[in-house]
């Protein structure tokens, strides 16, 4: 939980059985996120080019920023959901249930977008850090790994998310 706050958040109509506690926090902290700029991932990747920034002439430094995206819910702001444009005026979704898929191919795809505009806002931030260390003259002695622990099933294998069925490569495969 980021805000604590009492009352509850305005919260749309929903895919799927989204209720519980995590859903309610959701939307409590969507609400203060009116702009990019306002997400966590801003945030740290901001925090990590002024390191780079402040420290780059130094030697034996290590940076390790790690964000919490990509990762459901598919929160972006529509910078980043403009690039997939598609028709969808279903209930609100773009935080998948760990499971089988039940949804519609409709909903199927409209989530699977979602998924696709939070990526392409991790690529954007993964590369103005790349810009950074360009601009710093960094590549000639600094090593830049970029991993992530898990991937995801967005409906392959007629499944959503990780852990609760056969470890697919989706998800098994670790990019490094």
């Amino acid at each position: 939980p980021w805000i604590g706050q009492v009352k509850d958040p305005d919260m749309p109509p929903s895919v799927g059985d989204r209720g519980g506690e995590s859903w309610r926090q959701d939307w409590v902290n969507r609400e203060h996120m009116p702009t990019p700029e306002d997400q966590p991932q801003h945030m740290t990747m901001s925090a990590g080019m002024d390191y780079l920034r402040r420290n780059a002439d130094q030697d034996n430094w290590f940076l390790h920023i790690e964000t919490f995206d990509p990762h459901e819910p598919y929160f972006t702001h529509e910078k980043y959901k403009k690039q997939y444009p598609h028709k969808y005026d279903g209930k609100h979704f773009d935080w998948p249930s760990y499971g089988k898929v039940t949804e519609t191919p409709e909903e199927v795809e409209h989530c699977r977008l979602e998924s696709a505009a939070n990526h392409s806002m991790c690529d954007d931030y993964l590369g103005r850090v790349l810009d950074v260390m360009g601009e710093l003259d960094l590549w000639d002695d600094t090593m830049l790994i970029v991993n992530t622990d898990h991937g995801f099933l967005l409906s392959e294998h007629d499944f959503w998310a990780k852990c609760s069925m056969p470890f697919y490569n989706e998800v098994a495969n670790m990019p490094l």
